[in-house]
């Protein structure tokens, strides 16, 4: 009976294949549906690589970059005055001070008053240029001009890529675009732009010599001051905003 049963449904299977290989209705909509189907699959795939998403990706680092080069030159500069610029001037004032008042007739009449501030003098004068070689030595202003004119740098490309987005988003919802082939050469224009641009970010991150300040970094991402803001930067949604803080991590010194 299994055995019987078992022809049967062959018997039907075999059948049904035939009928359908006889009906050619059905076999082109099978083939349209495959079709649509197909091409439903390759404008997810499109949209899953879609240009414009990796140029707001190179934007947002730039936008990164370019806000944590400007707090590192603040940082730095901030460092320099507070601990060697200021005292510095502070004490070399002290110090020429002292001078002029050994050298005053107000102490004339007490000699070793007089030397005690003539030594105290010298005393400051030493203080200063040792701080002024520990200065020299940890470079703060050097790297605050460096930082500064990265973010300048920076800045420019931000604003090159966003004038290109904006562009290209206008042409590409332009009614009178109704060729296939020029928006796909506009596309290919739009990804070699932003090939060069990323060539560009390579360049200027081998030509910086200085690393940011690492417990400063991690203390901006956390804070999330490094984010792009709405004003001065709105081409970054909230999304991207939010993972930012996922995809970079502070550069070790």
């Amino acid at each position: 009976a299994s055995w019987r049963h078992f022809v049967e449904l062959k018997n039907k299977l075999l059948s049904a294949i035939v009928s359908i290989c006889s009906n050619q209705d059905l076999l082109r909509f099978i083939a349209m549906t495959l079709e649509h189907r197909k091409f439903y699959v390759d404008q997810d795939q499109t949209a899953k690589l879609d240009h414009l998403t990796h140029a707001q990706s190179l934007l947002s680092q730039v936008y990164y970059r370019q806000n944590m080069y400007v707090m590192s030159a603040q940082y730095c500069d901030g460092q320099d005055l507070n601990y060697y610029l200021g005292p510095i001037i502070g004490i070399t004032g002290v110090a020429s001070f002292c001078g002029f008042l050994a050298s005053s007739s107000l102490v004339s009449g007490d000699p070793k008053l007089r030397n005690m501030i003539s030594l105290f003098s010298g005393m400051l004068g030493v203080v200063s240029t040792t701080i002024t070689a520990l200065r020299n030595s940890s470079k703060f202003d050097i790297k605050a001009e460096m930082f500064r004119g990265a973010a300048g740098q920076y800045r420019l490309l931000a604003t090159r890529l966003e004038e290109r987005m904006r562009t290209h988003r206008m042409a590409m919802v332009d009614p009178s675009w109704k060729d296939k082939e020029a928006r796909q050469k506009e596309i290919e224009t739009f990804n070699n732009f932003f090939l060069e641009q990323y060539r560009t970010v390579q360049t200027a991150q081998s030509e910086m010599k200085y690393f940011p300040p690492n417990k400063a970094v991690a203390q901006w991402k956390k804070a999330k001051k490094l984010l792009p803001n709405e004003v001065d930067q709105p081409e970054i949604d909230r999304h991207t905003q939010a993972s930012l803080l996922d995809s970079f991590e502070p550069e070790e010194p």
